[in-house]
């Protein structure tokens, strides 16, 4: 896949992505299952031509044994980094951390670390192949961040997670592993920080309207 062609298909699922994210439609409008439904035939499209395969998207059982003791103690590490920090803050609330908001994000943090691995990350990693590894990472973790804007807590938080989990994933291509340690650590964030600093989470226009409150 060409360069230019690369870069067209980045910034076009970041932008569809981006407009849902916003809002960018009327009430009760089909747009943002159009917009699902673009960016699902544009990565799709884009795997084919790149030869992608289940082992390369971190879906082979295979590639599961590898890289589970790093993704775990850095997930620890993070959450009582977040932990200390809840407590030294007061914002602190275990209970926020509710077994509900796993159950109704489980699918769509699958979703991000899928499309984080699967086509940004690689996107970023063509473009820049004649540079070190740690300029795509960076870069892909930039996008990963921007997509959690307004929230600028969360925005930080991701930057620096993302980093991690597209590097983890370039060396073990372990997609459960990452997926795991971004369940750990939002939880986490979630019961430490989210009702405060964090906008419990929230990115886009939902975000803005818990800041307007």
């Amino acid at each position: 896949m060409s360069g230019s062609r690369t870069a067209a298909a980045l910034l076009v699922v970041y932008a569809l992505l981006a407009a849902i994210l916003w809002r960018a439609f009327g009430t009760g409008s089909v747009a943002p299952t159009l917009c699902g439904v673009a960016i699902a035939a544009i990565v799709l499209a884009t795997w084919r031509r790149n030869g992608a395969t289940p082992a390369s998207l971190g879906l082979a059982p295979r590639t599961w044994r590898s890289g589970w003791a790093s993704a775990a103690a850095a997930s620890l590490a993070g959450s009582a980094l977040l932990g200390v920090a809840g407590i030294a803050t007061g914002h602190a609330a275990i209970a926020a951390a509710r077994f509900a908001w796993l159950g109704d994000y489980a699918v769509g943090i699958a979703g991000q670390e899928l499309l984080l691995q699967g086509f940004f990350a690689p996107g970023f990693a063509r473009l820049a192949a004649s540079r070190p590894p740690a300029v795509a990472i960076g870069a892909a973790a930039l996008a990963f961040a921007g997509l959690h804007a307004p929230n600028p807590g969360l925005m930080i938080g991701t930057l620096v997670a993302g980093a991690f989990w597209v590097a983890h994933f370039r060396a073990h291509r372990n997609l459960p592993a990452v997926l795991a340690s971004h369940l750990v650590l939002g939880m986490a964030a979630m019961a430490s920080l989210g009702p405060g600093p964090l906008w419990n989470l929230r990115v886009g226009a939902g975000a803005l309207e818990l800041m307007s409150r």
